[in-house]
């Protein structure tokens, strides 16, 4: 009989394992808040290079006396091996040493504490360690997430060892200095350079796909059943491909893979951290593909400083998180001293306490995908020099973003991401909603594709511009409002567009403090394909937060969607909402009230034709809500009351028919 699905994993420091006694205080701990933890993962080290080999070795004999214990008392257990090619520089003279290749910057400078994974030195050393691992029978097996070529401080982007830069002329015919890779990979992207970028992509792809292959053969030599896990953060550089490597590790008998997204929310001084943290955990669930079940989200308090983060902001994160696309969490909020558990127990507690509305989010979310505006990416957008961050912000006005292109209601066209994409897939975009900024229209007319868009690039304006709101019903009821974004304080260059086609509706127009009208710099278009593009000239995805501002774009979300955008929040607070198609039958959304404000009445549209609402709130009591008919056709509109601050809501409601 197959057994559930972990919700709540904890990881565990070396120093609440290794010694006995203190295991004992683990469990004790443990056992003040039963039914919270589903399983453990033990960390090997609490530094971030490799450790010698001895050093492994004794740990893995130690483990295969701690893994039995842990599953006596009921829970998964498995190891967290900390570091295959190390981190950072830290602890060298405890660290790995011998005569293996470091990695290497494109300035030649070396990493001490990281190694190249093409070494075959290295490669049997690490051979060794998984394979002692492996033989101490836990239950699953953890890579972590320094098994990545960027960011092994103090170098940002990695290897360009001689290894690697022979590896690559192999692969491509053309020889190249690291020298001339640097200005490929440290310069800016052109027709010349983005073939050569999109190679090193799959380079990169392959370096990390071999090691895997190396680990998942060493694995199988001593316990061929042993389920193996992958920590990641946004992997660009690497090439994101992780349906490629879920498949090389899951290795020739399709074992089950885990997977744990993560990034940097360590401290809650800066809340809203925590949903832009949701987002990139969102594109790593989205880019999996749906054999991989279990995906634990990352919550880590590292460096473990107790007034850093709040027990209730862990909660929200972990709820953000699981709506964002990931099925459980993996807590990391263990302090390394062995004498400090009681600074983690109301992690514990609050945990405990929001475990039901966890187990019911597992159960009502799965790992359906998310549905909303797209902000546009995929495998290639590091060649293309851009990255898809800066339409996520339109999620602080209560806009459901997505992750990936199949719940797409609308897309997000940002910087140069056009560049990562070919001439059909843009074209299949601009037959639906898109919102472009400048760069990104830039990019579409250099590509041919300018016209479905209506405007090309105008003037560009470094200084004293404004935004005008003028009549046009997307503004209503803010027309003739003004948004001012301080280009003396926040600094980015603002444009106007220029109309090239009959059928431009202008939104907006770029004025400045003297009165003077520059010309537009917000305009709506429905093209020949049938497609509505929206261009935005000032300030796109920054300082959006005005309240006329707000109220454009979300009627411009709808305008794009074509009225099929699943929810849109109308209440004039900051309200995050995800919208997912549900592993029940029905559609469900997940609203934070990300803001220290109550709200006395919280009011969401739903695409959907359903005359109640089940509304489960993380804290509190739950029910069934009415629903009335919204302004917009198709919507119906649920209204929460009495808000807290910071507080979390599940809603369930019947699909739209149709939909």
């Amino acid at each position: 009989m197959q057994q559930p699905d972990p919700v709540v994993a904890l990881r565990v420091h070396l120093a609440h394992w290794y010694h006995q006694e203190h295991l004992d205080r683990l469990f004790a701990w443990l056992d003040q808040a039963p039914g919270t933890v589903d399983e453990l993962a033990f960390f090997t080290s609490e530094t971030h290079p490799p450790l010698p080999l001895t050093v492994m070795l004794d740990r893995a004999g130690r483990l295969r006396e701690v893994i039995p214990q842990a599953k006596a008392r009921g829970y998964g257990a498995g190891i967290n091996l900390l570091a295959v090619l190390g981190h950072h520089e830290e602890n060298l003279p405890g660290s790995l040493a011998g005569p293996y290749q470091r990695v290497v910057g494109p300035d030649g400078r070396e990493c001490r504490g990281s190694f190249c994974p093409l070494d075959p030195g290295f490669q049997d050393y690490v051979r060794q360690v998984i394979k002692a691992l492996a033989a101490a029978r836990p239950d699953f097996l953890w890579i972590d997430d320094d098994v990545r070529l960027a960011g092994h401080g103090p170098l940002h982007l990695t290897c360009f060892c001689e290894r690697c830069l022979g590896a690559f002329a192999a692969e491509t015919g053309k020889p190249a200095s690291r020298e001339q890779m640097a200005m490929v990979v440290e310069g800016p992207v052109t027709p010349e350079t983005l073939p050569v970028r999109l190679a090193w992509l799959e380079h990169n792809r392959g370096k990390i796909d071999g090691l895997f292959r190396l680990i998942r053969q060493a694995v199988d030599e001593v316990n061929p059943a042993l389920s193996l896990g992958f920590m990641t953060g946004d992997r660009f550089y690497e090439g994101y491909a992780f349906a490629r490597w879920a498949g090389t590790l899951a290795g020739p008998q399709a074992l089950e893979v885990r997977w744990r997204p993560g990034g940097g929310f360590y401290a809650d001084e800066t809340p809203m951290e925590l949903v832009s943290k949701a987002h990139d955990v969102g594109r790593q669930s989205a880019a999996l593909p749906p054999r991989v079940r279990i995906v634990q989200y990352e919550l880590e308090n590292f460096p473990y400083h107790r007034l850093r983060k709040a027990a209730h902001t862990a909660a929200v994160e972990s709820v953000s998180a699981m709506a964002a696309g990931c099925s459980g969490i993996a807590l990391n909020i263990l302090a390394m001293d062995p004498t400090g558990l009681g600074e983690a127990m109301p992690y514990l507690q609050r945990m405990g306490a929001a475990r039901p509305f966890l187990d019911r989010l597992h159960a009502e979310l799965g790992r359906s995908p998310t549905l909303g505006v797209w902000p546009a990416w995929n495998q290639q957008a590091w060649a293309a020099g851009s990255g898809p961050g800066g339409p996520y912000a339109l999620a602080e006005l209560g806009i459901p973003v997505c992750y990936g292109r199949g719940g797409a209601t609308a897309v997000a066209l940002a910087g140069s991401m056009p560049l990562a994409f070919s001439r059909d897939d843009l074209e299949r975009m601009l037959t639906g909603g898109v919102l472009l900024d400048v760069e990104a229209l830039a990019a579409l007319w250099e590509m041919g594709l300018g016209h479905l868009c209506g405007v090309r690039p105008g003037a560009a304006y470094a200084v004293d511009a404004q935004e005008r709101f003028l009549e046009h019903p997307l503004n209503d009821p803010s027309c003739g409002r003004l948004r001012d974004c301080r280009q003396s304080f926040w600094r980015q260059t603002a444009y106007t567009l220029e109309p090239m086609a009959e059928g431009v509706q202008v939104a907006s127009v770029l004025g400045d403090y003297l009165g003077r009208e520059h010309g537009p710099c917000l305009t709506v278009y429905e093209n020949e394909r049938g497609g509505r593009v929206a261009v935005a000239g000032y300030y796109p995805w920054r300082m959006i937060t005005n309240l006329a501002k707000v109220h454009q774009y979300r009627q411009l979300a709808l305008w794009l969607s074509g009225n099929r955008l699943p929810a849109l929040v109308q209440s004039q607070n900051r309200v995050v909402v995800w919208v997912r198609e549900g592993a029940q039958g029905r559609r469900a959304a997940v609203a934070i009230n990300a803001s220290l404000d109550p709200l006395p009445d919280l009011a969401v549209d739903l695409l959907t034709d359903g005359e109640q609402v089940e509304h489960v709130p993380m804290e509190g009591a739950g029910g069934t809500l009415p629903t009335a008919f919204a302004a917009t056709p198709g919507y119906r509109r649920v209204v929460l009351r009495a808000v807290a601050p910071w507080s979390v809501h599940l809603l369930l409601y019947p699909r739209p028919e149709g939909g």
